[in-house]
């Protein structure tokens, strides 16, 4: 069954552009458009090198030319990691936007931290040392995450 999917061209001259292309999910062909695939020609004839890869379900595969416009996706080449790993690389080494929605996260709990301190304070039947200890620990942890926020929404460095 042929279906629309989306495909990126990128070349080492900086340009990419996107197109949708007819995609025989069985058969694992692709059928560029004429003028993607003129594109591909003219960057050919130029000396410039180029990947076209095909976007599904979040990952980006390779396409290898069969003949013409025709090109074959290359599954094999694309390794997908398991649910474990994934979570394993968005704490290592995240992406710009899994930084700012950290840096999120840090703020909104910055806030309720500094609600807490409020509320257990001003809740206190008793003031005691403890009691003392324990606002001023919410509210210090309150002051970490609000910078620990600051540092990751900062976005490009």
């Amino acid at each position: 069954m042929t279906q629309i999917a989306k495909v990126l061209l990128k070349s080492t001259s900086g340009d990419e552009f996107s197109c949708s292309v007819h995609y025989e999910r069985s058969s694992g062909l692709v059928m560029l458009p004429a003028r993607v695939d003129s594109l591909v020609d003219a960057s050919t004839a130029l000396g410039e090198r180029h990947v076209l890869m095909l976007l599904e379900d979040g990952y980006q595969y390779p396409l290898i030319r069969e003949e013409g416009p025709t090109y074959r996706v290359d599954r094999a080449s694309v390794a997908k990691r398991g649910w474990l790993q994934e979570a394993r690389m968005a704490v290592k080494t995240p992406s710009k936007d899994q930084r700012l929605q950290y840096g999120r996260l840090a703020h909104t709990l910055s806030a309720a931290a500094t609600i807490g301190s409020v509320t257990y304070l001003s809740g206190a039947r008793v003031w005691n040392l403890t009691t003392i200890g324990n606002g001023a620990c919410l509210f210090l942890m309150a002051g970490v995450l609000f910078v620990v926020g600051a540092v990751l929404s900062k976005g490009d460095k």
